[in-house]
């Protein structure tokens, strides 16, 4: 019996071994823009669910980091701030900034808000809706721009990378964290798991969070979006699942 057992168990790992390579073998290879969806309150609410996840925080505490390794002091700008939840963290963690949550959603915003009014931060943090494209601060009046699993979403992202060399002051800093679209197999496997099995009703409709991956860029795309922009003093920086475009404006 002992021996039928193992038997079935190889046979089952060598079946989920197949299944995975053939889910993965099919992935897209060339960009597919995302749909949001935030208009809708269902999905507005189910992203909120997602952004409270651990391995959420872990990518927020990430970008964080390297953020602050740079610039501790000043105004800060989280564009596509979401449900708030890196612009409060931010803050908590660096006293000396000033932190400003961008969202083009009224759904997000209104949760930030809500949020931001139980947490005890509402002279050092604040909420406006407004385009990354088209930032709603004057020239050369930021310290710090950071953005967490948004470009991807940006239509010209060109733009926006302007905006930002726009909006900072000489010396200051920028993050822009993503996703990268050539992931490792294991990577791609986790979220298409947690899209087709574990994440609401409302992301699966619109293909969340792997519809994020299929819009990210690689780190070649990356690098190409960086350098046709103003910005310059640039880094591609790598981790398993995710890149981010940094550096400090000369």
């Amino acid at each position: 019996m002992k021996g039928k057992s193992i038997i079935r168990l190889i046979a089952l790992a060598g079946s989920i071994i197949v299944a995975g390579w053939l889910v993965y073998s099919r992935r897209p290879r060339g960009r597919i823009p995302s749909i949001e969806g935030l208009e809708d309150p269902e999905v507005s609410r189910a992203f909120n669910q997602l952004a409270k996840m651990p391995q959420m925080r872990f990518l927020r505490r990430y970008a964080i980091r390297r953020a602050l390794f740079m610039v501790q002091q000043g105004e800060a700008v989280d564009l596509g701030c979401g449900p708030g939840y890196l612009v409060y963290e931010m803050a908590q963690q660096a006293p000396g900034l000033h932190v400003t949550g961008i969202d083009l959603s009224d759904g997000m915003l209104q949760q930030a808000q809500s949020c931001a009014q139980r947490s005890g931060l509402l002279g050092r943090v604040a909420f406006r809706k407004g385009d990354a494209a088209q930032i709603p601060f004057a020239d050369n009046s930021l310290d710090l721009v950071i953005s967490t699993l948004s470009l991807h979403h940006w239509s010209d992202p060109v733009a926006v990378l302007n905006e930002i060399d726009r909006v900072l002051r000489p010396g200051g800093a920028y993050v822009i964290f993503d996703l990268r679209r050539d992931m490792a197999a294991p990577g791609y496997l986790l979220l298409w798991t947690v899209t087709n099995f574990i994440v609401p009703a409302a992301l699966y409709r619109i293909n969340e969070p792997l519809g994020s991956r299929n819009a990210a860029y690689t780190p070649e795309d990356a690098a190409q979006l960086a350098d046709r922009s103003s910005l310059r003093g640039w880094q591609i920086t790598l981790g398993p699942l995710w890149l981010t475009i940094e550096g400090i404006k000369r």
